[in-house]
Protein backbone atom coordinates (compact mmCIF):
# COMPACT_ATOMS: atom_id res chain seq x y z
CA UNK A 1 0.00 0.00 0.00
CA UNK A 2 2.80 2.72 0.76
CA UNK A 3 4.64 1.39 -2.57
CA UNK A 4 1.12 2.46 -4.11
CA UNK A 5 0.54 5.85 -2.39
CA UNK A 6 4.34 6.56 -3.29
CA UNK A 7 3.50 5.93 -7.10
CA UNK A 8 0.77 8.02 -6.85
CA UNK A 9 2.14 10.71 -5.30
CA UNK A 10 5.21 10.67 -7.55
CA UNK A 11 2.91 10.22 -10.81
CA UNK A 12 0.74 13.45 -9.77
CA UNK A 13 4.32 15.10 -9.58
CA UNK A 14 5.37 13.86 -12.72
CA UNK A 15 1.86 14.81 -15.17
CA UNK A 16 1.73 18.69 -13.15
CA UNK A 17 5.49 19.67 -14.28
CA UNK A 18 4.71 18.16 -17.88
CA UNK A 19 6.60 14.74 -18.04
CA UNK A 20 5.29 11.68 -19.62
CA UNK A 21 4.52 8.30 -17.75
CA UNK A 22 4.52 5.35 -19.67
CA UNK A 23 2.55 2.23 -19.01
CA UNK A 24 3.45 -1.18 -20.99
CA UNK A 25 0.31 -3.41 -22.36
CA UNK A 26 0.92 -6.83 -23.40
CA UNK A 27 -1.85 -7.40 -26.21
CA UNK A 28 -2.67 -10.45 -26.72
CA UNK A 29 -4.50 -10.95 -29.91
CA UNK A 30 -6.47 -13.69 -32.72
CA UNK A 31 -4.62 -12.67 -35.91
CA UNK A 32 -7.02 -14.05 -37.90
CA UNK A 33 -10.55 -14.41 -37.45
CA UNK A 34 -12.12 -17.61 -35.27
CA UNK A 35 -8.44 -18.51 -35.11
CA UNK A 36 -7.87 -20.73 -31.88
CA UNK A 37 -4.17 -19.44 -31.92
CA UNK A 38 -3.45 -16.21 -30.63
CA UNK A 39 -0.16 -13.98 -30.85
CA UNK A 40 1.74 -11.37 -28.36
CA UNK A 41 2.47 -7.11 -28.66
CA UNK A 42 3.97 -5.14 -25.89
CA UNK A 43 2.36 -1.61 -26.60
CA UNK A 44 3.16 1.16 -24.57
CA UNK A 45 0.38 3.82 -23.45
CA UNK A 46 2.36 7.50 -22.86
CA UNK A 47 0.46 9.78 -20.43
CA UNK A 48 1.22 13.30 -20.11
CA UNK A 49 -0.33 16.59 -19.14
CA UNK A 50 -2.52 17.40 -21.72
CA UNK A 51 -2.50 14.55 -23.89
CA UNK A 52 -1.75 10.60 -23.86
CA UNK A 53 -0.22 8.78 -26.55
CA UNK A 54 -0.87 4.56 -27.27
CA UNK A 55 0.88 2.52 -29.77
CA UNK A 56 2.99 -0.51 -30.41
CA UNK A 57 6.57 -0.39 -28.61
CA UNK A 58 8.00 -2.26 -31.80
CA UNK A 59 7.15 1.03 -33.97
CA UNK A 60 8.49 3.30 -31.46
CA UNK A 61 11.87 1.62 -31.75
CA UNK A 62 11.37 0.49 -35.61
CA UNK A 63 10.85 4.85 -35.83
CA UNK A 64 13.62 5.93 -33.74
CA UNK A 65 16.41 3.39 -35.55
CA UNK A 66 15.31 4.92 -38.96
CA UNK A 67 15.26 8.10 -37.48
CA UNK A 68 18.50 8.42 -36.44
CA UNK A 69 19.97 6.70 -39.30
CA UNK A 70 17.94 9.11 -42.20
CA UNK A 71 19.90 12.13 -40.07
CA UNK A 72 23.10 10.53 -40.17
CA UNK A 73 23.34 10.03 -43.69
CA UNK A 74 21.80 13.64 -44.02
CA UNK A 75 24.09 15.03 -41.76
CA UNK A 76 27.34 13.29 -43.71
CA UNK A 77 25.59 14.00 -47.39
CA UNK A 78 25.26 10.52 -47.58
CA UNK A 79 22.60 7.98 -48.77
CA UNK A 80 20.76 6.37 -46.57
CA UNK A 81 22.05 2.45 -45.32
CA UNK A 82 19.60 0.18 -48.08
CA UNK A 83 19.86 -2.36 -44.92
CA UNK A 84 18.35 0.30 -42.69
CA UNK A 85 15.52 0.81 -44.69
CA UNK A 86 14.74 -2.39 -45.60
CA UNK A 87 13.80 -3.31 -42.24
CA UNK A 88 10.56 -5.14 -42.00
CA UNK A 89 8.07 -2.68 -40.21
CA UNK A 90 6.20 -4.18 -37.38
CA UNK A 91 2.76 -5.15 -37.96
CA UNK A 92 1.07 -2.78 -35.57
CA UNK A 93 1.70 0.86 -37.24
CA UNK A 94 -0.95 2.84 -35.53
CA UNK A 95 -0.27 5.71 -33.08
CA UNK A 96 -3.32 7.14 -31.29
CA UNK A 97 -3.23 10.93 -29.47
CA UNK A 98 -6.15 11.45 -27.29
CA UNK A 99 -6.59 14.70 -26.05
CA UNK A 100 -8.09 15.93 -22.78
CA UNK A 101 -11.10 18.01 -24.80
CA UNK A 102 -12.03 13.70 -25.58
CA UNK A 103 -10.78 14.22 -29.04
CA UNK A 104 -8.93 11.67 -30.48
CA UNK A 105 -6.30 11.34 -33.73
CA UNK A 106 -5.77 7.76 -35.06
CA UNK A 107 -2.66 7.85 -37.58
CA UNK A 108 -2.05 4.84 -39.70
CA UNK A 109 -0.31 3.59 -42.79
CA UNK A 110 -2.07 1.61 -45.65
CA UNK A 111 0.45 -0.36 -47.18
CA UNK A 112 3.81 1.29 -47.86
CA UNK A 113 3.13 4.83 -49.35
CA UNK A 114 0.15 5.80 -47.93
CA UNK A 115 -0.10 7.90 -44.35
CA UNK A 116 -3.76 8.91 -43.09
CA UNK A 117 -4.81 10.62 -39.75
CA UNK A 118 -8.65 10.76 -38.41
CA UNK A 119 -10.49 11.98 -36.16
CA UNK A 120 -13.21 10.76 -33.93
CA UNK A 121 -14.98 11.46 -30.02
CA UNK A 122 -15.20 7.49 -29.20
CA UNK A 123 -18.21 9.02 -26.31
CA UNK A 124 -17.94 5.80 -24.72
CA UNK A 125 -21.01 4.96 -22.70
CA UNK A 126 -19.64 2.81 -19.53
CA UNK A 127 -21.44 0.45 -16.91
CA UNK A 128 -19.72 0.36 -14.11
CA UNK A 129 -20.12 -2.78 -11.90
CA UNK A 130 -19.92 -2.91 -8.14
CA UNK A 131 -17.76 -6.60 -8.57
CA UNK A 132 -14.35 -5.98 -7.59
CA UNK A 133 -10.70 -7.81 -8.72
CA UNK A 134 -6.89 -7.77 -7.79
CA UNK A 135 -5.25 -7.77 -10.33
CA UNK A 136 -1.55 -8.35 -10.01
CA UNK A 137 -0.46 -5.56 -7.15
CA UNK A 138 -3.99 -3.40 -8.28
CA UNK A 139 -7.26 -3.47 -7.06
CA UNK A 140 -9.34 -3.17 -9.89
CA UNK A 141 -13.43 -2.64 -10.41
CA UNK A 142 -15.18 -3.79 -13.63
CA UNK A 143 -16.84 -1.46 -16.37
CA UNK A 144 -18.33 -2.75 -19.65
CA UNK A 145 -19.28 -1.33 -22.74
CA UNK A 146 -19.62 -1.58 -26.35
CA UNK A 147 -17.40 -0.30 -28.79
CA UNK A 148 -16.69 -1.25 -32.57
CA UNK A 149 -19.39 -4.16 -32.67
CA UNK A 150 -17.82 -5.29 -29.68
CA UNK A 151 -18.60 -6.49 -26.12
CA UNK A 152 -15.84 -4.86 -23.54
CA UNK A 153 -15.01 -6.09 -20.37
CA UNK A 154 -12.40 -3.45 -18.37
CA UNK A 155 -11.05 -3.45 -15.30
CA UNK A 156 -9.63 -0.10 -14.12
CA UNK A 157 -7.96 0.78 -10.79
CA UNK A 158 -9.17 3.98 -8.99
CA UNK A 159 -5.58 3.95 -7.06
CA UNK A 160 -3.89 5.13 -10.55
CA UNK A 161 -6.07 8.38 -11.17
CA UNK A 162 -5.80 8.96 -14.64
CA UNK A 163 -9.00 7.94 -17.02
CA UNK A 164 -7.25 6.63 -19.82
CA UNK A 165 -6.58 2.52 -21.20
CA UNK A 166 -5.13 1.46 -24.32
CA UNK A 167 -6.15 1.63 -27.79
CA UNK A 168 -9.27 4.08 -27.46
CA UNK A 169 -10.85 3.30 -24.58
CA UNK A 170 -10.86 6.25 -21.57
CA UNK A 171 -13.16 7.80 -19.82
CA UNK A 172 -13.18 5.84 -16.32
CA UNK A 173 -12.18 7.01 -13.01
CA UNK A 174 -9.01 4.98 -12.93
CA UNK A 175 -6.18 3.62 -15.00
CA UNK A 176 -7.66 0.86 -17.19
CA UNK A 177 -5.71 -2.23 -15.52
CA UNK A 178 -7.22 -4.88 -18.41
CA UNK A 179 -9.56 -5.07 -20.94
CA UNK A 180 -10.93 -7.80 -23.62
CA UNK A 181 -14.13 -8.55 -25.96
CA UNK A 182 -16.27 -11.06 -24.51
CA UNK A 183 -14.31 -13.35 -27.79
CA UNK A 184 -11.08 -12.60 -26.28
CA UNK A 185 -10.15 -11.88 -29.67
CA UNK A 186 -8.04 -8.90 -28.25
CA UNK A 187 -6.87 -8.45 -24.87
CA UNK A 188 -4.71 -5.88 -22.88
CA UNK A 189 -3.23 -6.29 -19.55
CA UNK A 190 -0.77 -3.89 -17.98
CA UNK A 191 2.67 -4.90 -16.70
CA UNK A 192 4.89 -2.48 -16.06
CA UNK A 193 5.69 1.23 -15.74
CA UNK A 194 7.90 3.97 -15.91
CA UNK A 195 8.78 7.93 -15.85
CA UNK A 196 10.46 9.20 -19.29
CA UNK A 197 12.95 12.23 -19.51
CA UNK A 198 11.44 13.06 -22.84
CA UNK A 199 8.06 14.69 -23.55
CA UNK A 200 5.23 12.81 -26.33
CA UNK A 201 5.89 14.94 -29.00
CA UNK A 202 9.52 13.21 -29.39
CA UNK A 203 7.49 10.14 -29.51
CA UNK A 204 4.82 11.42 -31.78
CA UNK A 205 6.69 11.83 -35.27
CA UNK A 206 7.78 8.70 -36.84
CA UNK A 207 10.26 7.70 -39.58
CA UNK A 208 7.86 8.47 -42.45
CA UNK A 209 6.80 12.20 -41.07
CA UNK A 210 10.51 12.90 -40.42
CA UNK A 211 11.10 12.00 -44.49
CA UNK A 212 8.23 13.51 -46.04
CA UNK A 213 5.74 15.27 -43.83
CA UNK A 214 2.63 14.88 -42.22
CA UNK A 215 -0.26 12.46 -42.53
CA UNK A 216 -2.75 13.32 -44.82
CA UNK A 217 -6.18 14.03 -43.00
CA UNK A 218 -9.16 12.17 -43.96
CA UNK A 219 -12.39 11.06 -42.18
CA UNK A 220 -12.58 7.81 -40.21
CA UNK A 221 -15.23 6.71 -43.23
CA UNK A 222 -12.77 7.51 -45.67
CA UNK A 223 -9.89 5.64 -43.92
CA UNK A 224 -12.03 2.53 -43.41
CA UNK A 225 -13.03 2.40 -47.10
CA UNK A 226 -9.93 3.02 -48.32
CA UNK A 227 -8.21 0.30 -46.06
CA UNK A 228 -10.94 -1.88 -47.64
CA UNK A 229 -9.72 -0.94 -50.99
CA UNK A 230 -6.69 -2.00 -50.37
CA UNK A 231 -7.12 -5.14 -49.24
CA UNK A 232 -8.67 -6.16 -51.89
CA UNK A 233 -5.69 -5.21 -54.41
CA UNK A 234 -2.65 -4.24 -52.61
CA UNK A 235 -0.85 -4.38 -56.04
CA UNK A 236 -2.93 -1.31 -56.82
CA UNK A 237 -0.86 0.89 -54.63
CA UNK A 238 2.38 -0.50 -56.78
CA UNK A 239 0.89 0.24 -59.79
CA UNK A 240 3.07 3.53 -60.31
CA UNK A 241 6.47 1.51 -60.33
CA UNK A 242 5.00 -1.32 -62.89
CA UNK A 243 7.74 -1.43 -66.70
CA UNK A 244 6.39 -3.96 -68.41
CA UNK A 245 10.07 -4.05 -70.11
CA UNK A 246 12.03 -4.59 -67.22
CA UNK A 247 11.06 -8.66 -65.80
CA UNK A 248 13.18 -8.30 -63.15
CA UNK A 249 11.57 -5.31 -61.67
CA UNK A 250 8.26 -7.40 -62.65
CA UNK A 251 8.99 -10.59 -60.51
CA UNK A 252 9.50 -8.03 -57.81
CA UNK A 253 6.50 -6.70 -57.80
CA UNK A 254 4.32 -9.82 -58.03
CA UNK A 255 6.50 -11.82 -55.17
CA UNK A 256 5.84 -8.26 -53.25
CA UNK A 257 2.63 -8.83 -53.77
CA UNK A 258 2.60 -12.17 -52.71
CA UNK A 259 3.89 -11.28 -49.03
CA UNK A 260 1.51 -8.56 -49.07
CA UNK A 261 -1.83 -11.03 -49.78
CA UNK A 262 -0.74 -13.07 -47.45
CA UNK A 263 0.08 -11.16 -44.37
CA UNK A 264 -3.16 -9.78 -45.19
CA UNK A 265 -5.20 -13.13 -44.93
CA UNK A 266 -3.50 -13.56 -41.81
CA UNK A 267 -3.65 -10.25 -40.01
CA UNK A 268 -7.66 -9.79 -40.90
CA UNK A 269 -9.25 -9.67 -37.42
CA UNK A 270 -9.43 -5.71 -36.88
CA UNK A 271 -9.94 -4.65 -32.86
CA UNK A 272 -13.34 -2.27 -34.59
CA UNK A 273 -15.00 -4.83 -36.98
Amino acid sequence: MRKLIAFNLLLIFALAHSQVHRFYYEMVYKPTKDSATTEKEMMVLDVGKDESLFMSYKQLDYDSTLTAGIKKAQEMGADVDAALMSKKPPIFSYRISKLKNGTLRYKDFIGMSEYYVYEEKPNLKWNISSEKEKIGVYNTQKATTEFGERKWTAWFTPEIPIQDGPYKFSGLPGLIVKIEDAGQNYIWTLEANKKLSQNIVTNKQNYLEFQMGEAKKITKDGFVKRLSEYRKNPMGQMSQWFDEKNPELMKRLKEQEKREKEKLAHYNNTVEI
